[in-house]
């Protein structure tokens, strides 16, 4: 197995490999947040905030990319499987059910016809 090598002080590579690793976290479960309110919305605005929250999760797939390939040039193994983003993702995600693009459809109830 190769180790990668990195010229950064143990201490300081262990903190930053620390920082990305927390926020490639928050972007993967920002990602899937997303994914969620994507499949979700419901309303006379869907297509249009269907799309942009497609854009978004690109955008923000995009970026946890970029933070993974930043910890393994460290020489630090980034972790993105589901099960490190379950223990350790903290932020409030969305509740279950439908949400309308007016703001108007209560959790687990039907949508209204578009």
């Amino acid at each position: 197995m190769t180790v990668m090598k990195s010229t950064i002080p143990d201490a300081a590579r262990q903190v930053a490999g620390s920082v990305l690793q927390s926020t490639l976290v928050d972007l993967l479960g920002i990602s899937l947040i997303g994914k969620q309110a994507h499949w979700n919305i419901v309303g006379p605005r869907f297509r249009s905030i269907h799309l942009q929250l497609d854009e978004l999760v690109t955008v923000i797939r995009e970026a946890a990319d970029t933070v993974a390939e930043r910890a393994a040039t460290l020489g630090l193994p980034p972790d993105g499987r589901p099960e490190a983003i379950a223990s350790a993702f903290a932020l409030p995600g969305p509740t279950d059910g439908w949400r309308s693009a007016m703001g108007d459809c209560p959790a687990g109830s039907s949508p209204t016809p578009l």
